[in-house]
């Protein structure tokens, strides 16, 4: 799951709602630690954009929340990185969906609330 840092709060429990259908997140910005006082500024965002594209090669489908003011532009990379992978669900939700590179999405959503009942029924996950 993409989404702005400062909506941190309201996408853990979209983030719950999915892990309670059975899927698993690995966003872990969700939960993010604060920076180490070992670490630079420098090192600590180099750390964390590096963690945060491993974990979208690690998934099978991205979400990207296109609600809220993107403070980093992360949530852009982390989409740019995922339309790059052809064995990966591309979805968007929220937001604006009129740009160039979000009609390389393979769903959109225009509220959680769609998303969420289409991941229930057709992406059920076996338990």
């Amino acid at each position: 799951m993409s989404g702005s840092y400062n909506e941190q709060k309201r996408l853990r429990e979209k983030a719950d709602s999915l892990f309670h259908l059975g899927h698993s997140i690995t966003s872990t910005w969700l939960n993010e630690a604060r920076q180490p006082a070992y670490l630079s500024q420098e090192q600590w965002y180099t750390k964390l954009a590096l963690k945060d594209i491993a974990e979208v090669a690690a998934a099978d489908c991205i979400i990207v929340d296109l609600d809220g003011t993107s403070t980093s532009g992360g949530r852009y990379v982390e989409w740019g990185f995922a339309v790059g992978r052809f064995n990966m669900l591309k979805c968007m939700v929220g937001g604006d969906q009129s740009g160039v590179f979000c009609q390389l999405a393979d769903k959109k959503y225009p509220s959680w609330d769609e998303l969420l009942k289409e991941f229930a029924s057709e992406y059920p996950v076996p338990r």
